[in-house]
C-alpha cells in the first residue's frame, strides 16, 4: 500500500476490521502501512496459540487441542491488533476472558493469565510462557444506572499472574506440535483476521460464526467445528460452518488488508493450499 498518513491508513483500516478510527490508530505502522501483522515476536508467539485455541472447535477439535475456548466468534469480536499487544472488542468481555484463562482447576489456554481487572469493561491478560499481553474490552458500555450493580467476577477463582504453571498446563504446552517461524506469522494472520471484512461488501469472516453478508443458509446446516492441526511448516485446517473459503483466501491476500507474502492456490474442489515462505497450510471445507 503506498505510503499515507496515519490517521488516513486508521480509517482504511476501521473500515476492514470494524474498529472506530480512533481504536485503529494505536495500530498503524510508521510506515503508513494497516499494521495487522506488524508486532513483537511474543504476539507473534500468542497469536498463533489463539489460533490453536479458537480452531479446533466441537467435533473436529484435535484432541490434544481441546483447551474449551469456546467459539470467541459468538461475541461478536472486533480484533484490533497493536505493536506490542492484541484487543479483542467483545460484545461480553467477562465470559470471553474467563473462556480464555479458565481456572485453577481448569485451565483452558495454558499460561493465560488474568493480570489485571480495570474497571467493569476490560481486562488485561498476560501469556506467562510468551509474556505477551492481551486486552479484553467490552464493545458496548453499560448505562450509568446499572454499572454500580454489576458484580464483578470473583477473581480468586481465576488464575492469576502469582500463580506459575500448573503441571497440568505443563502437559498442555507440551502436546502442542513444534511449529515453524513462517507458520506461526500465517496462523497469527488468520487470528487477527477472524472478524476481517471488505468495505465493499465482497468478502466477510464473521468471527468464524456467521454471515453478515447473508449470502446463503446452506452452511448453517451443521453444528460449528474446527480443526488446525499439523507439525513445523506443514499444518491443516478444516472446518465446517462459517466462514466462506473464499472469504479466508481473500483476507489473506487482499492489496490493502492481507497478508504480504502469502500466496493462495485452489487444489481440488474442497482444497486450498496457502503459503507462506516454506510454511503450508492446507484448507478443508467440510461443507462444499
Amino acid at each position: 500500500m503506498p505510503h499515507t498518513t496515519a490517521k488516513a491508513a486508521s480509517l482504511i483500516r476501521a473500515g476492514f476490521t470494524g474498529e472506530i478510527p480512533a481504536t485503529a490508530l494505536p495500530g498503524i505502522d510508521r510506515s503508513g502501512g494497516l499494521g495487522l501483522d506488524h508486532c513483537t515476536p511474543e504476539q507473534t508467539e500468542l497469536r498463533a496459540l489463539l489460533a490453536l485455541a479458537c480452531f479446533n472447535h466441537g467435533t473436529l477439535a484435535a484432541p490434544r487441542l481441546r483447551w474449551r475456548v469456546g467459539q470467541i466468534g459468538a461475541y461478536g469480536p472486533v480484533v484490533s491488533p497493536r505493536f506490542d499487544h492484541l484487543v479483542l472488542i467483545v460484545s461480553a468481555c467477562d465470559n470471553v476472558a474467563l473462556r480464555l484463562v479458565g481456572s485453577p482447576t481448569d485451565p483452558h489456554i495454558p499460561g493465560m493469565r488474568v493480570e489485571e481487572r480495570l474497571g467493569y469493561h476490560l481486562w488485561r491478560l498476560r501469556h506467562l510462557p510468551s509474556g505477551a499481553q492481551l486486552y479484553v474490552s467490552q464493545r458496548e458500555l453499560l448505562p450509568a444506572n446499572r454499572s454500580q450493580a454489576q458484580r464483578l467476577p470473583n477473581l480468586r477463582r481465576r488464575l492469576g499472574m502469582e500463580q506459575p504453571l500448573t503441571a497440568g498446563e505443563c502437559d498442555k504446552i507440551a502436546a502442542v506440535p513444534e511449529i515453524s517461524l513462517s507458520m506461526k506469522r500465517l496462523l497469527a494472520g488468520i487470528c487477527v483476521r477472524m472478524s476481517l471484512r471488505d468495505p465493499d461488501g465482497s468478502f466477510d469472516l464473521g468471527g468464524w460464526f456467521t454471515d453478515p453478508l447473508d449470502r446463503t443458509a446452506e452452511r448453517a446446516r451443521w453444528a460449528p467445528a474446527s480443526r488446525l492441526w499439523g507439525h513445523e511448516g506443514r499444518w491443516d485446517l478444516e472446518w465446517r460452518g462459517y466462514p466462506f473459503p473464499g472469504d479466508l483466501t481473500a483476507s489473506l491476500t487482499h492489496p490493502k488488508a492481507g497478508l504480504e507474502g502469502v500466496t493462495v492456490n485452489r487444489t481440488s474442489t474442497r482444497t486450498w493450499l496457502i503459503r507462506l515462505d516454506d510454511a503450508e497450510l492446507h484448507l478443508h471445507d467440510e461443507e462444499v
